[in-house]
């Protein structure tokens, strides 16, 4: 989660009690001096009452501590908020992400009309707004989400989750600090991993690492959305929850597990501060959600046009006698696609699913830029006819989905490796590679099987 810069609260003044010029040529120098130092002193004083009139009272806090610390109603309101944040960005996420599809649609049937046929156009059309757009849709979400977890920071409600889940830390080897860079990773598991430099002892520091990549990040969140918008509409919300705490009662799991083999020994106390609640301020949770939605953006101009450039020609070509791609030819990227094939094969994937998860190795949002680069919308062969660029209306088309292999990829892009910069930042902050391999490793492997029951399971129950 990214710290939020803090903006000095505007002061205001009482413009009649002060008339410009009415003492300016009748004061001397140093009465003129002394009055600005009066001046700035009461406005330093009023700058502190404003501030001060952000927090609550210390019995205020202790009321409210005394039910959001609770060992019991402390862990439901955690649960509580998290679930009416989910609910949020689906409820409030879909009206803008409905207008930017229509915005591709108008764009790729504005490239239809108007451009020749070639591969130029297929790949503004094909890869552009079908790859940059569909990653793009999700933009609305990804804000509304920053903006709740500002706001919970600066309610100063962090620290209260933390101390929630002391006890709970207490029980893998951990303490509640180590809960803070794990919550961090909702946002992004680089800066969260980067943020275990807080934890003195290097042990803890390491098993917090190492848990880190199986909580959900934002680049998560398109995927998600994705598929459960289409295979589960009337339960969203349920499946989101149950994604984001599945992947931290894995990291649990797995953080016992790595306790037991590599780091078996007590742990140390830590007391965690608790400052007083502040009224959240707006304007902060705003910029906060500006400065998410300018990376989002940047990174999707950037990096993740890059990858789209590379997957839609490596899809594109090669032509056979200087023909555009058809259904008979096989391209360099379905040739790489069938090749990794049976590995995912088991679960439920077929070519274009095992490729869109490998390109996510590189980062998370190349999951949907890919996806919406290989499976292609049928753009008509009249100028009148419509096109529906959306990605849920071309997955929804397909035959190859459905409920159980949709749930199985869902779950297989929550537990493997979140990004190479992921693994970088372990390999940087142990200072050997060691922990950083293990991680890529282990994540794989975990997701691999979890995917693997959770589909066979879903045949069985959900198809």
């Amino acid at each position: 989660m990214s710290q939020i810069k803090k903006s000095n609260p505007k002061i205001s003044f009482d413009r009649d009690s002060y008339k410009e010029g009415t003492y300016k040529n009748h004061l001397r120098h140093g009465q003129k001096r002394q009055i600005n130092r009066g001046q700035r002193k009461q406005r330093r004083g009023h700058h502190r009452n404003l501030k001060e009139s952000y927090q609550y009272s210390e019995e205020q806090t202790r009321k409210a501590d005394s039910y959001l610390t609770h060992p019991v109603w402390g862990l439901v309101s955690f649960v509580f908020i998290i679930w009416l944040i989910f609910y949020s960005t689906f409820s409030l996420g879909a009206y803008p992400q409905a207008g930017i599809e229509a915005l591709m649609d108008l764009s790729a049937l504005f490239i239809r009309d108007h451009m020749a046929i070639g591969w130029f156009a297929d790949f503004l059309s094909q890869g552009v707004v079908m790859g940059v757009g569909s990653v793009l849709a999700f933009l609305p979400n990804i804000l509304i989400l920053f903006f709740f977890l500002s706001l919970l920071q600066e309610t100063e409600y962090i620290s209260r989750a933390a101390t929630v889940m002391d006890r709970y830390m207490h029980k893998i080897g951990l303490h509640g600090s180590s809960f803070i860079p794990l919550l961090m990773g909702f946002g992004c598991n680089v800066p969260a991993i980067m943020a275990t430099r807080t934890i003195k002892r290097k042990s803890d520091r390491i098993l917090t690492m190492l848990m880190i990549p199986y909580i959900p990040c934002s680049a998560r969140i398109p995927t998600f959305l994705l598929f459960s918008g289409i295979f589960f509409p009337n339960n969203q919300v349920l499946v989101l929850s149950l994604l984001y705490f599945g992947g931290i009662i894995i990291g649990i799991l797995m953080a016992l597990l790595f306790k037991r083999l590599f780091f078996n020994f007590g742990i140390k106390d830590y007391t965690i501060p608790l400052p007083r609640y502040k009224r959240p301020s707006i304007y902060n949770s705003a910029y906060s959600m500006w400065e998410a939605a300018w990376q989002y953006v940047k990174k999707i101009g950037t990096v993740v046009l890059l990858a789209v450039i590379v997957v839609w020609a490596l899809d594109y070509f090669p032509l056979e006698k200087n023909t555009p791609p058809g259904k008979e030819r096989v391209s360099y990227l379905e040739s790489f696609g069938k090749t990794v094939h049976p590995v995912l094969e088991p679960l439920g994937f077929d070519w274009k699913m095992s490729v869109s998860l490998i390109t996510g190795v590189t980062a998370k949002e190349f999951i949907i830029s890919t996806l919406g680069v290989v499976y292609k919308a049928d753009e008509g062969a009249n100028s009148g006819e419509e096109i529906n660029t959306s990605l849920m209306a071309r997955i929804r088309e397909e035959e190859v989905f459905n409920r159980a292999n949709a749930l199985s990829f869902m779950i297989f892009s929550l537990l493997y490796m979140p990004c190479i910069a992921t693994a970088y930042t372990i390999k940087k902050e142990t200072g050997t590679w060691k922990w950083a391999l293990l991680s890529v490793f282990s994540t794989i492997a975990v997701a691999w099987v979890a995917a693997f029951i959770a589909y066979k399971i879903a045949l069985l129950f959900i198809f």
